[in-house]
């Protein structure tokens, strides 16, 4: 009896993006936080991805699109009108319909803002910056901290025991309140949720973009910018990820979904994102155009 075919999951490049939205729909249509008009934006990521060539195997991609899905799934407001038991709209005493207001999380496969905002953690308050003449850029945080950052991205305190964060909604100090810098909050945006100013500005920086996304964190929500950032991420292990990344779980025929979420957020709902990131592999796997090289030959 011959062994199993090994999966050789080495790709670079096009998916047939037809058979991929076809099992797409096939794999996530019966879940609750399905969402139709979510496949534009989820393609627009997988064409990033198609683009990307330092993405070489299918469980990168695979696992890129489940951790958006998870990620970008965000609470709605949905109305309906009541119905009796013979499906007949209620109605009040005035004769109008009832209406039902119910919340339910569907995903959107885009760049979003961190539910809260980052409310009762210490990056949650705004702080303001401030460029210098000479072209170094001043962060002033609420307490009076005040920070020195480099175009290359070295950050220092300009303050005695200066500490990054400050507590939510505490009074800001006079230091705060004359500073004449610009102010912004740097709460988690994007696909992966970037949060803290220093890491807006060394993310930046570490995508080519400069102090560009620390000037204007709004940018973070960007396609492009926000697929820049966890591709770096992941691939790399820096900024969010943590010293975490592809290679550690996804070499050869070691495939570990559920710990790779250490990227992102530790084992925070490892195993739902490990059963979405399989989905995805499965319809990756179908949408690839015909494998005729063989698998390399370890020396």
């Amino acid at each position: 009896m011959s062994a199993p075919q090994k999966t050789n999951y080495h790709h670079i490049g096009p998916y047939n993006k037809i058979i991929f939205q076809t099992e797409f729909i096939k794999q996530f249509s019966t879940s609750g936080r399905y969402n139709a008009a979510a496949i534009p934006d989820m393609l627009n990521l997988l064409s990033m991805i198609e683009r990307d060539t330092n993405i070489n195997d299918v469980r990168q991609a695979a696992y890129m699109l489940a951790t958006a899905m998870w990620e970008t799934t965000s609470p709605i407001s949905i109305t309906k009108v009541a119905k009796n038991k013979k499906g007949q709209p209620l109605l009040d005493k005035n004769k109008n319909p009832v209406i039902l207001k119910q919340k339910k999380w569907l995903m959107t496969m885009a760049p979003v803002n961190e539910i809260g905002q980052g409310k009762g953690r210490k990056y949650h308050e705004p702080v303001k910056v401030k460029l210098m003449p000479d072209g170094w850029t001043r962060i002033t945080e609420q307490d009076g901290d005040q920070f020195k950052i480099l175009d290359g991205g070295a950050i220092s305190p300009l303050t005695k025991g200066a500490k990054m964060g400050t507590k939510d909604g505490g009074s800001a100090s006079k230091i705060y309140d004359s500073d004449d810098g610009i102010e912004h909050a740097y709460f988690g945006r994007g696909y992966v949720q970037l949060t803290w100013w220093s890491n807006y500005a060394t993310a930046g920086i570490a995508i080519g973009r400069g102090l560009t996304l620390l000037n204007d964190p709004e940018l973070v929500k960007t396609p492009e910018i926000a697929y820049a950032l966890m591709s770096y991420g992941m691939r790399t292990g820096k900024g969010f990820a943590n010293g975490h990344r592809f290679s550690q779980y996804f070499s050869g025929d070691a495939t570990n979904y559920a710990s790779a979420r250490r990227m992102v957020n530790g084992s925070d709902h490892a195993e739902d994102i490990s059963q979405i990131a399989k989905k995805f592999e499965a319809a990756l796997l179908k949408a690839r155009p015909n494998i005729t090289t063989p698998l390399p030959v370890k020396p």
